[in-house]
Parts: structure tokens; C-alpha cells; sequence
């Protein structure tokens, strides 16, 4: 827990947000805003980055006061240091999984105002999916809660134990499943079918770094085989 007084982890936790809004904020907005059909006043646009800053600020500032050591752990780089074992696809992968996201964000504003590549979701899709979305982004945080240990990237960690309590019940990797949920539900809210291409490169991403992590785990672990015996959805809980 936090000493009483100490602001610095808030602080943290306040500037991490920021730092996430304002980056989501220009990748998407701004391209709205430039498009000679658009809008700077993209009422979903701006819903969404509100959402996502709302959840993402609550989440750190509780693992900031209540957890700080997961707080600082999820904080890392997505290359880890010298040292930490990151196997070199993980490293390469994760750098390009960044590129290919601000590409997908700033692909949905061009095509819901300028592309129409396919028709718009009806209003009840893009609600469905907006639901979804904000879902996927508030499982991270509750799974960096219960796992000190969820690093950004595949690294060996000292005193790392396998973690089964929370949402690591239900899935073996929660953080992935919200990522998932989160690109899928925000293509619809924003009104862009043609955006799902984004939740496709994900995915195939997403099962390429589950096979890199559990090859990782099995290796250093013995005791992860009974966890993944207990808990069979790797993404999709009783299933996959």
C-alpha cells in the first residue's frame, strides 16, 4: 500500500493516463479532424477516448495505491532489459505490434469519413461493440491486480509464480482476451467494419505471442501444466 502523504505513485498513475489519452486522442481524432468530410466533434470518437481514459485512470490509480508493485511492473517497456531473457521474435514483434496499432486507430477515422470501404454498423452493433470494448479495457487492469508478474513483454522474472485467482480463473491470458475485445468493439463503435482488419492482425498476433509466453512458461515452470490442465481457455473461457 501506499504511505500516507506519499503522491508520487498517483502522480504516476495520473501521468501514465495522460500519457495514453493524448496519444490515442491524436492518432484518432486528429485525422477526423483533417479529413475534409470530417470533424473535429466526432461524438464517438470523443466518446471513446473519454471512456478509455475514465477506465484506464480509475485502473491506475487503484494499482497505483493498492498494488504499486504491479502498477511499476506493467509500466516496462515492451523491449525488456539486457539480460531478462526476452526471446528476440517477442522483442520484434511487440515493437511491431505498436506500429500496426497507431496505423489501425488512424485507419478508422479515414475510413468512416472518407473510404466507406463497407456499410456502417447499425446503431445497435456499434452500441454492442462499444460495450465490448470498454469491457476489454478494464480487464487489464484487473488482471495486473491478482499478477504482479504481467510484464509487457516475455522476460525471466525472480520469485515469478504462476497466478490462478481473479480472472486468471476464467482465462490463462485476460490481458490478451481485453485487447481483443477492446479493437473488435471499438471498430464497431466508431461506425467502421472495414476496421476489423485490425482485430485480424491482432489475432493472429495475439496467438503467435501465446505460443512464444507458454513455451516460455512450460519451460520454467513444471507447475504451469496443472494450471493450464484446470484452466483450459487460453482466450475464451471453457474453450480455447
Amino acid at each position: 500500500m501506499v504511505a500516507s502523504g506519499d503522491r508520487r505513485p498517483i502522480g504516476r498513475a495520473l501521468g501514465a493516463t495522460l500519457t495514453g489519452v493524448v496519444i490515442l486522442g491524436v492518432l484518432l481524432l486528429v485525422p477526423a479532424g483533417l479529413i475534409p468530410a470530417g470533424t473535429w466533434l466526432w461524438p464517438r470518437g470523443l466518446a471513446y477516448v473519454a471512456a478509455y481514459g475514465a477506465i484506464n485512470g480509475v485502473g491506475n490509480l487503484a494499482l497505483a495505491i493498492g498494488r504499486p508493485e504491479h502498477f511499476e511492473v506493467r509500466q516496462q517497456s515492451v523491449v525488456a532489459p539486457r539480460g531478462k531473457g526476452q526471446p528476440w521474435l517477442d522483442a520484434a514483434g511487440s515493437v511491431a505490434l505498436l506500429a500496426f496499432g497507431a496505423a489501425w486507430v488512424v485507419s478508422i477515422p479515414l475510413d468512416v469519413f472518407r473510404l466507406h470501404l463497407l456499410p456502417a454498423p447499425t446503431w445497435w452493433v456499434a452500441l454492442g461493440g462499444g460495450v465490448v470494448s470498454t469491457l476489454g479495457v478494464a480487464l487489464t487492469p484487473l488482471a495486473v491486480w491478482e499478477n504482479r508478474f504481467t510484464t509487457p513483454n516475455v522476460q525471466h522474472q525472480s520469485g515469478q509464480t504462476i497466478v490462478s485467482s481473479g480472472v486468471y480463473r476464467l482465462v490463462r491470458h485476460p490481458i490478451y482476451l481485453g485487447n481483443l475485445l477492446m479493437t473488435g468493439g471499438a471498430t464497431l463503435w466508431l461506425g467502421s467494419y472495414a476496421g476489423l482488419w485490425g482485430f485480424a492482425v491482432l489475432l493472429s498476433f495475439t496467438i503467435g505471442r501465446i505460443a512464444i509466453e507458454e513455451t516460455h512458461l512450460h519451460a520454467n515452470f513444471p507447475q504451469y501444466a496443472a494450471y493450464a490442465r484446470n484452466v483450459r481457455g487460453r482466450l475464451i473461457p471453457f474453450v480455447i
